[in-house]
């Protein structure tokens, strides 16, 4: 919610080569609360509301392209657009933004809907991150069994052991802390963890919080960023401070990823996290010494972890192109292998 990530690269799907040319556009303050509003609203949306929507996520996006200057060095576009809502129960899944326009917008063709064709077979549409996050690991060159985690919203994980791709959803990452750092403050995040690191995380809540449901479902699983308001709201109840609030809040994270890690078929041998949470030195030092494995750095490597997703689907999208499959029966649930993305074929060619 915080701004638009955006990664050139040239990549069939299978290999992908990085021409360092990663970019961020952050969106204004206005934009962001509105976004983040928009969470606490019905989501039923009209049909007039969701256009709205649509053409103020669009418009984002074309400005973020226009001001790197980079339409014209892509043959596609690969567009996630906004998930506001994920919930794998009803089978729904909602991303704002008009791949259509944006394809006009921009005269490219552009690559769009990367969960529908997977929930139609059956899956839960999440995560999608799996076989990049797998071409990663062969990439570094890990010693298997390794994983990727994603500290987003959500938290998920990849596990690779040369055999089996698992993928599932995990619990929390920063939604709930951030949703409470925008209550308590002006700021959209705790950074660097520095109000969590001053508190004492409250055990009762946390043990609490682990009963949940969601934890003795075996994967492959997933979670919109909303599925734990309910232990949020009776968190805040209670008479804590602000800063046993959050490291509450942080404890519940770091648990449910080790919660997640520790039902993992082998024992890993290695971790990539990639996401927001990485840079949450607090969250990152705990889950370190919780784990006790090697963490890869990062300057050990070529990537940017904070573009790890933006890579993701420029990579879905070279598969979608040359359909290849990018979910499976281990990572959403699906019934069989499939491909997914959508190509706009209706845009202007430039004269």
């Amino acid at each position: 919610m915080d701004g638009i990530d955006i990664s050139l690269v040239n990549t069939n799907g299978i290999n992908l080569k990085r021409l360092n040319k990663n970019y961020f556009y952050k969106y204004t303050n206005k934009t962001r609360s509105f976004l983040l509003n928009i969470l606490n609203e019905d989501l039923n949306l009209s049909r007039n509301k969701k256009l709205f929507l649509d053409e103020i996520i669009t418009k984002e996006h074309f400005k973020a392209l226009k001001y790197f200057e980079i339409i014209h060095k892509s043959d596609y576009i690969g567009f996630h657009g906004q998930t506001i809502y994920h919930d794998p129960k009803s089978k729904s899944s909602i991303q704002l933004g008009d791949p259509i326009k944006l394809s006009n917008l921009c005269k490219k063709e552009v690559v769009f809907d990367f969960r529908s064709k997977d929930i139609e077979m059956g899956g839960q549409g999440a995560p999608i991150a799996p076989i990049y996050h797998k071409h990663i690991i062969k990439e570094l060159n890990l010693e298997l069994p390794s994983c990727i985690l994603n500290i987003g919203g959500v938290a998920n994980l990849t596990y690779w052991d040369g055999v089996n791709l698992i993928g599932f959803d995990t619990g929390p990452g920063n939604a709930l802390m951030d949703t409470y750092i925008k209550k308590i403050s002006n700021n959209f995040f705790d950074e660097n963890g520095v109000l969590a690191s001053q508190g004492k995380p409250n055990k009762k809540m946390v043990r609490k919080f682990l009963k949940h449901s969601f934890f003795k479902t075996l994967p492959p699983k997933s979670l919109d960023r909303n599925s734990f308001l309910d232990f949020y709201d009776d968190l805040l109840s209670n008479d804590f401070t602000k800063a046993d609030t959050m490291a509450t809040l942080s404890k519940i994270t770091l648990e449910s990823i080790y919660k997640g890690i520790s039902i993992l078929p082998r024992k890993i041998k290695n971790i990539l996290v990639s996401g927001g949470g990485c840079r949450n030195t607090f969250l990152m030092n705990a889950l370190k010494k919780k784990l006790d494995i090697t963490f890869i750095d990062e300057k050990k490597t070529d990537i940017n972890f904070d573009y790890v997703e933006s890579e993701l689907i420029a990579f879905l999208s070279a598969r979608s192109i040359y359909n290849l499959p990018f979910t499976f029966p281990s990572t959403t649930g699906a019934i069989q292998p499939s491909s997914g993305g959508k190509i706009t074929r209706i845009y202007k060619k430039p004269c």
